[in-house]
């Protein structure tokens, strides 16, 4: 089971901890697809999933069972949509295409990327945006709707992500965030500025590690002191905020290291 607890409704228990399918590779998940590995995370303890919509075969259309697969594995389903959420004024155009996806899927939350959201967009067809997006997210079976920093300066900088998440509040629309602690590093940003000024939105972690090759930034297993640095963050966030393995989990004992990985992230505490 998945839960998002708020900054006024703290979870009890462990917080959850998810793996992002992207985790153990492309090439692995081309050969045997994103339900194969399923029962590994069931068994290395993992609390739910993250299906990524990148990895899904062309021409998929088979959500319904991947999602009855995932519940199969008593995993709780999030689905990244790998879609922006606006184009300037507008919600993107494959945003209820995915929407309707996550429903079939079943899950419990689909995150975006932010998209295009510049300050000088027509207030007015703005609002009918916002007014539209709070329609789809009246269906019963829509999921929690996320929004997460991507590595661009559109959609992974702190101005353009707290504008939107503030015009959400104001338009009474229920939108939180995915803070993605490395992709911080994409865009040059502080991930402790970030999580000052977005952290009340904050629903869930994407975690990775950070390490610079020929001056650019690769995922990676957080070290010691990326965890030091992590549990800087987490007072910003809801107590027991879900979280998410998405950094590589490659090792000949791939079961216990998939399992040291989530126990290392279950500790982090807000």
């Amino acid at each position: 089971m998945v839960t998002f607890p708020s900054h006024s409704i703290s979870a009890s228990g462990p917080p959850s901890v998810l793996v992002a399918t992207s985790a153990f590779g492309h090439s692995l998940i081309a050969e045997h697809g994103q339900a194969a590995i399923l029962p590994r995370l069931k068994e290395a303890g993992a609390d739910g999933v993250e299906i990524r919509r990148e990895l899904l075969p062309e021409g998929f259309d088979d959500f319904e069972a991947l999602g009855e697969a995932c519940a199969e594995q008593s995993l709780g389903l999030i689905y990244s949509a790998a879609d922006a959420l606006w184009s300037g004024d507008s919600l993107a155009s494959g945003l209820m295409t995915r929407l309707e996806e996550s429903r079939r899927l079943g899950a419990v939350a689909v995150k975006f990327s932010l998209g295009q959201y510049p300050p000088d967009a027509s207030p007015s067809s703005r609002a009918n945006a916002w007014q539209r997006l709070n329609e789809q997210l009246a269906h019963p079976k829509t999921p929690l709707l996320l929004v997460e920093n991507d590595q661009t300066q559109d959609g992974g900088t702190v101005a353009p992500l707290a504008a939107s998440l503030a015009d959400a509040d104001a338009a009474g629309c229920p939108l939180y965030m995915t803070f993605d602690i490395g992709n911080w590093h994409w865009v040059g940003a502080d991930p402790l500025a970030a999580a000052e000024r977005l952290g009340r939105y904050v629903r869930y972690l994407h975690c990775k590690g950070v390490v610079f090759s020929q001056g650019r930034p690769h995922a990676s297993v957080p070290d010691t002191e990326e965890l030091k640095g992590w549990q800087g963050l987490m007072a910003h966030f809801p107590q027991g905020v879900t979280r998410a393995i998405e950094y590589p989990l490659q090792s000949p004992q791939l079961q216990d290291f998939t399992r040291g990985q989530l126990n290392r992230l279950r500790a982090l505490h807000a």
